[in-house]
Parts: structure tokens; C-alpha cells; sequence
């Protein structure tokens, strides 16, 4: 029997993550250490990533298609489009929002923030998380809250987190907030450290940690330089309402200006639909549509800060 053969991919729905060792061979590894090496540091300024090339992405795609019809087949969760993939590092090639001086780059706990603006839907969002480079097995890992354990010990915030995104955990006193960085304030405290609960699968390169879109992780430390793959499929069914994208506090929107070349795009394809919800698979088609033309030169690669300051106040004034 092979190491896939014992997954429970069920486990997407009670843990909101799985593990499944030796997910890429050597070769397909060694592809993405060249790839990574080739490519270009995105303009993020949130944190540091450089992006997959599509040619990366497509020679790996079956094997995800494969696991994403067992994830469907055996869970709630279901995915069905290749949205993204950028690779994240240890290191921080440039001063960011996470990282204000290049070196070390680490992410507190957290759930995704950008995912959750973009597409709504974080549940059927799914991470395929791959070491490429990995020094010390036992080092610079990611570190999960799985979902039985967070219901078990605060069922009010299990609850109230899940299908949703762009929360921190931060301490305070005794107790941790998690703090709402789509609307401003907190959605709860926890009387406990995050830490008596979390898992740390220790990853070879090659293994892959597959994670929902709404699950809390952090990175578990920056001791070593570790690059991993970060590959990200969406339901392409999915409603994204044009009213989420901009709503939001002070968090939300420094955020997005950060990575207004993300957003941006999203903003043009309402506008394109004459719409009030657009279906994922159309925003997604309009996204590589605009990085095709951004990697040929006829489209420059950011939006300037004040042009989209002035959209992003636009669309909060529709309501």
C-alpha cells in the first residue's frame, strides 16, 4: 500500500488539513528549485514571494487533480480550478509589511488574509504546501491549529472562524485575540495558548501539506533557509459579491493597497461584468489574462498607490 493509499482525505472537513509524504519525486523537486531560482520577486509588498511560472504549475497538475477528486469524493470540500502558486521563503528578499528589514521572514498566527477578500469562499480554497528547499527536517515547518482540536477546546471560535479568513491570533495578557482584520475589532479571545493545541507535521522536500483555506497556522520558525511551494486551487462555481471585495477597516485596506496589483484586476472584471457577483472561474480566466499581458510588456505590472486609493473609495461609496 502506498503512502496515499492510507490518506484520509476525509480528514479536509475534521481537521482541515492533510499529509501526504513523497507527493513529488526528485525530478519534479529539482523542477521547482529551478524554477524558483528563475523567477521573479513579486510586487507584494504584504511579504516577500516569488511566483511559480505556469509551465511549473501545468506539469504538476494532474497529480493535484488527483487529489482533489479524492478530497471531493471523501469530504464536503471541493475544489476545481489552478488559480496561483507562488513560492515562500524564510528569508525575506525585500522590506515588507511582515518583514521590515530583508532577512528572516515568519507569519504569526494567522488565517489567510488576500484569499479570503479575493474569493470569498475559503472553505473550498485549497493550499498545496511543498518544501522544495528543506535543510533540517525538523526546522521551519508549518505549524497548524487542526479543527478537531480548536472545537474541542472553543467551540464558540471554531465556529465563528470557519469559511472565513484574514484573522490574526496575537497574545495578550494570559489570554489570545483573534483579531478581524477584514472588518477591524476581534472576533473572540482564547484562554489558552494556541500552541497546547497545534500540530507541526515535520516535512521532507517533496512531502505535501495539503491545508483549507481557513485553517490558523504560523510558520514555526525561520532558523533555517527553507522554499516552499504554495500552489492554490478555488471552486470555480463560487459567487464572489463585488460588496465584500471593499468593505472592510483600516487593516483590510493597507493590505490591499499593498497588493493592488491583485486586486486591481478583480475590481476591472465587476466592471467588466456589470454585475454585483461574478463566478470565480471568470475572475480567475481575467487574472492570468492580465499577468499574460503584464509578462509581455503591454501592461505595466502595479497600478500607482493614489489611482487605487481613489477605486477602492469608489467602491465603497456603492454600498
Amino acid at each position: 500500500m502506498s503512502e496515499e493509499d492510507s490518506v484520509s482525505y476525509s480528514d479536509m472537513d475534521s481537521r482541515g488539513f492533510l499529509l501526504i509524504r513523497d507527493f513529488l519525486d526528485q525530478s519534479e523537486v529539482e523542477m521547482l528549485k529551478q524554477d524558483f531560482e528563475s523567477a521573479a520577486l513579486e510586487v507584494n509588498s504584504n511579504y516577500s514571494v516569488r511566483r511559480l511560472s505556469a509551465s511549473a504549475m501545468d506539469r504538476l497538475e494532474p497529480k493535484f487533480r488527483h487529489v482533489n477528486e479524492q478530497v471531493a469524493s471523501q469530504s464536503s470540500v471541493k475544489v476545481d480550478c489552478l488559480n496561483d502558486g507562488v513560492y515562500f521563503s524564510t528569508v525575506s528578499e525585500k522590506a515588507t509589511l511582515s518583514s521590515p528589514r530583508k532577512g528572516a521572514q515568519a507569519f504569526p498566527w494567522h488565517q489567510d488574509h488576500e484569499n479570503y477578500w479575493m474569493w470569498f469562499d475559503v472553505k473550498n480554497y485549497l493550499n498545496f504546501y511543498m518544501p522544495v528547499v528543506k535543510p533540517v527536517v525538523e526546522k521551519s515547518n508549518l505549524t497548524v491549529v487542526p479543527l478537531d482540536r480548536l472545537h474541542e477546546r472553543a467551540p464558540e471560535i471554531h465556529d465563528k472562524l470557519l469559511g472565513r479568513g484574514a484573522t490574526r491570533v496575537l497574545p495578550s495578557g494570559n489570554k489570545w485575540v483573534v483579531k478581524d482584520d477584514n472588518r477591524g475589532g476581534k472576533v473572540g479571545t482564547l484562554d489558552f495558548d494556541p500552541a497546547e493545541i497545534e500540530e507541526t507535521p515535520e516535512l521532507r522536500p517533496g512531502d505535501l501539506l495539503l491545508l483549507r483555506g481557513d485553517l490558523i497556522h504560523r510558520t514555526q520558525d525561520s532558523s533555517t533557509r527553507r522554499v516552499a511551494a504554495s500552489i492554490r486551487y478555488i471552486n470555480s462555481e463560487t459567487q464572489v459579491p463585488r460588496a465584500s471585495l471593499a468593505k472592510g477597516g483600516l487593516a483590510k485596506m493597507l493590505m490591499m493597497l499593498n497588493a493592488r496589483y491583485l486586486f486591481e484586476p478583480v475590481f476591472q472584471c465587476f466592471d467588466n461584468a456589470e454585475g454585483n457577483s461574478v463566478r470565480a472561474s471568470e475572475i480567475d480566466l481575467h487574472l492570468k489574462q492580465v499577468r499574460e499581458r503584464r509578462l509581455s510588456g503591454q501592461e505595466a505590472q502595479n497600478t500607482s498607490k493614489l489611482a487605487f486609493l481613489s477605486r477602492l473609495t469608489k467602491e465603497k461609496l456603492r454600498g
